[in-house]
């Protein structure tokens, strides 16, 4: 061995046995006990679903929703405000208004720009779970419209 690396290598092993400080972030598991989801209205959403807020801030909120088979929103929009969904178990379904419905899986992503009417739900056959990201532009940063038809839903 030459003296370069026995140099480098004395320096990885002097470097190893340091300890550095760490900060560590806040870490929570979200394991899906319905028992802390509050169950969804049947207003707005068709099927069986539920929410549990995890952070609500007055710029946006973080929100894990869970769709059982067949279970999803009403066309709605978010007015000047951007969605972020994440899914993080199952199966389930994704439409803008005008566009063809996407087939979303565990760790698919879809951002869905400001003032886009959309919905999104589970699978016939699968329950979704998934979490939103939204900003709060106004107040009321939801606006709802029809249900999505049964055509609709199975085309």
């Amino acid at each position: 061995m030459n003296k370069i690396t026995l140099v480098g290598a004395g320096m990885i092993v002097a470097l190893g046995g340091c300890q550095m400080p760490q900060t560590r972030p806040s870490v929570t598991r979200l394991p899906v006990d319905l028992h802390t989801y509050q169950r969804l209205d049947t207003v707005h959403y068709t099927g069986t679903g539920y929410l549990r807020l995890l952070a609500g801030r007055p710029h946006y909120s973080l929100v894990s929703f869970v769709f059982e088979p067949g279970g999803r929103n009403r066309w709605h929009l978010h007015p000047g405000a951007e969605q972020v969904m994440y899914v993080t178990q199952g199966e389930g379904y994704y439409q803008q208004k005008g566009q063809p419905k996407r087939l979303l899986r565990a760790g698919d992503v879809v951002v869905v720009p400001p003032d886009t009417r959309h919905w999104n739900g589970a699978t016939p056959t699968s329950r979704v779970v998934l979490m939103t990201i939204s900003d709060h532009v106004e107040q009321d940063h939801v606006t709802w419209f029809e249900q999505v038809s049964e055509e609709e839903f199975r085309r």
